[in-house]
């Protein structure tokens, strides 16, 4: 593929609810422009961007993939992305690398909640975009209800830009507004006379949106005046790159129309990489290259996808992390088509491609020069909402988890992993359960670590409601040195936000000064495992405030013995009382499911805050216990015929209801016992 300057590319997002066709489409945009020479399936596994195990096993896509092609002397960088809610880190990926999103809604679904989730993130990146409604060959297909949906949804300034020849079987092409010509077979004919009052009609709303964003414009179509093609063809590219209007294309990706329409829009209005906003000057020359995507290979080690802002990548050279202040050797440099990598010399300003094993780069790092450094602004993720236990199924698979889960993480920054020191699991969190199941799955078929994925258990804590005073007696004597360690504490609620307090009260030497640490060392290890159940301890203040030592026999262990014994003493009679994670959940449905999400919120202990309804979704706020929440995004989906989303993040723990604490100290205390009897 020879080099394009910036103005002749275009990077271009795919971007959909899930099944609204995509991954087809970008099939049938390759094959159109003879980057591919055999039309792939997604059903059959055989499509050129669905190609992981995965994606191929499921028939669908789980990571994002690149796909360049040339049309009309133009190079074309399509990226496509997962349309599943669990797989939304690739989204937000390839929206930090591209220039333009090529929104994708089916022709009878219409707008979807995938449709509300990725047309909010474009805002947020404030980018330019297009629309494709795909499957007009299907029953019940619409263009006026889809193109209607998302004119209500979204305004006024989503346009059309073609109008369809037909309908569901009897679908045959598509007709160009601006030029108007019709396209049945991929070539431009006569428009039929069929739709000829549809094609003034929609295109009358196309020159009066085009015109209302330029005032000279406006002031020949105020007058009167015809508007030339040549004119609003200019407008309609000005309106777009300025994110000012939307225009709408439809067109099937299985019976391959509307598809030359389509390609000559992405060439004729969607923004060059020349005219990108970006942190840096292209025409500067000083490199500056982003990381959007890491992939690690077991085979060829890690691929680093990098989109170039300004300057140019070479084979065989040296750059600067800006990041990690770190040089890194390139060497062969490639452009990625699916699996398939094709080499090059170069990668220049305006540019997607692939560097392969660099060492200390990561997702959101910036390639620069050591000179004269630039730092691009990185990715900002999804936080997780879904968490799961992964175990080790065998004592090899121990071994290499530690690479496993650090090369998964590595490749998917919306993945996060924590080991939680109150049960002692591996916690994986992702942003639902196929997200994590599938990150488990890679473990195994990457790097050979086979995991079992479970619910985790609720990270309990124990705390105490009031105060009490009690001894931590050690004393022994079995032959020469003994060890004497006697102490006073007193146990009680710390302040709010404070996890442990030790106060030492000591007065007149009673306990020298040399113990009072090995007291508070016994204490914190004491704070590992409440009375009630095990848990850990937070939230006290325990105070020193008398004791007694032996000259000789006193020592260290002794009166760490006696911090951690007069500690538990103190604790049991503080009238202590089981803690549990409290979460704030905001949840987003379509307004039809609120009666129903709001039922099953009370059923969870759930406490709402508020409502806000928003054109046919309503965002909920609420505080859950995490008890009720393990298998959330599953049972949402479930409850909201899979339109339903949201996010979670952890707010406090607060008391567990009587009724609840005493079921998980009754099972924490039979466990614990299970496991005493099985050692």
């Amino acid at each position: 593929m020879k080099a394009y300057e910036p103005a002749r590319i275009r990077n271009i997002g795919l971007f959909s609810h899930g099944g609204a066709g995509k991954t087809s489409l970008a099939e049938v945009l390759l094959f159109k422009a003879g980057a591919i020479s055999r039309l792939g399936s997604v059903e059959e596994g055989t499509s050129t961007l669905d190609f992981d195990p995965d994606e191929v096993k499921r028939h669908m896509s789980v990571t994002l993939a690149l796909a360049p092609l040339e049309w009309r002397d133009t190079k074309i960088n399509l990226v496509d992305t997962p349309g599943y809610a669990d797989f939304f880190g690739e989204v937000a990926a390839a929206m930090r690398a591209v220039d333009t999103a090529l929104i994708v809604v089916d022709a009878v679904a219409g707008v979807q909640v995938g449709t509300d989730a990725v047309w909010k993130k474009a805002n947020e990146r404030d980018l330019p975009r297009l629309v494709f409604i795909n499957k007009m060959e299907r029953e019940n297909a619409s263009y006026s209800g889809a193109l209607e949906a998302l004119r209500t949804r979204f305004g006024k300034h989503v346009v059309p830009l073609v109008i369809p020849i037909g309908a569901e079987s009897g679908f045959k092409g598509v007709v160009d507004l601006v030029s108007q010509r019709a396209y049945l077979d991929g070539s431009p004919a006569d428009v039929p006379a069929e739709v000829a009052p549809q094609v003034e009609q929609y295109r009358e709303m196309l020159v009066e949106s085009v015109c209302e964003q330029d005032d000279a414009l406006i002031a020949k179509y105020l007058e009167g005046e015809t508007i030339a093609e040549e004119e609003l063809r200019a407008g309609l590219r000005a309106a777009v790159v300025k994110n000012l209007l939307v225009p709408v294309l439809c067109g099937s990706a299985l019976k391959q129309k509307g598809i030359e329409p389509l390609l000559d829009a992405l060439v004729d209005y969607a923004p060059s990489a020349a005219e990108a906003r970006s942190e840096v000057d292209a025409s500067s020359g000083t490199l500056a290259a982003l990381v959007f995507k890491t992939v690690s290979d077991p085979f060829i080690g890690r691929l680093s996808y990098v989109r170039v802002y300004s300057g140019t990548l070479t084979s065989d050279s040296h750059v600067w992390n800006a990041n990690k202040s770190k040089d890194e050797r390139l060497g062969q440099l490639f452009f990625m088509r699916g699996k398939h990598q094709e080499p090059t010399q170069k990668i220049g300003p305006g540019d997607i491609g692939v560097i392969p094993k660099l060492q200390e780069t990561s997702t959101g790092d910036t390639l620069t020069t050591r000179e004269a450094p630039v730092t691009l602004s990185g990715i900002s993720f999804p936080a997780p909402a879904y968490s799961a236990a992964i175990h080790p199924k065998t004592k090899q698979d121990v071994d290499k988890l530690s690479v496993a889960l650090t090369r998964i993480l590595d490749e998917d920054p919306s993945l996060e992993s924590h080991r939680e020191e109150s049960t002692g699991e591996l916690i994986l969190s992702g942003l639902g359960e196929s997200h994590v199941a599938i990150a488990a799955e890679r473990m195994q078929r990457k790097f050979g670590a086979s995991v079992e994925v479970g619910v985790p258990q609720v990270p309990y804590r124990e705390t105490v409601q009031g105060h009490a005073k009690a001894q931590g007696r050690y004393v022994r004597q079995t032959g020469g040195h003994g060890q004497y360690g006697v102490v006073w504490l007193e146990v009680e609620p710390s302040e709010p936000g404070t996890d442990f307090e030790f106060v030492d009260r000591i007065v007149g030497g009673v306990v020298p000064k040399q113990w009072i640490p090995s007291v508070e060392k016994g204490v914190r290890e004491a704070l590992k495992r409440g009375p009630l159940a095990g848990y850990p301890v937070v939230g006290v203040r325990v105070a020193l405030v008398d004791g007694k030592y032996h000259p000789v026999d006193s020592s260290d262990q002794a009166f760490q013995m006696a911090g951690s014994i007069g500690f538990r003493e103190a604790m049991a009679a503080a009238r202590p009382t089981l803690l549990e994670p409290i979460y704030e959940v905001q949840i987003s449905v379509p307004d039809e499911f609120t009666g129903d999400v709001m039922g099953d919120l009370n059923s969870r202990r759930a406490r709402v805050l508020g409502m806000t309804p928003d054109a046919g979704t309503t965002t909920i706020e609420a505080e859950v216990p995490y008890a009720e929440l393990l298998k959330y995004a599953t049972e949402l989906r479930s409850l909201t015929q899979g339109r339903g989303t949201y996010t979670m993040r952890f707010s406090r723990y607060e008391e567990a209801p009587p009724h609840i604490a005493q079921q998980v100290i009754d099972k924490r205390k039979k466990e614990l016992e299970e496991m005493r009897a099985g050692a």
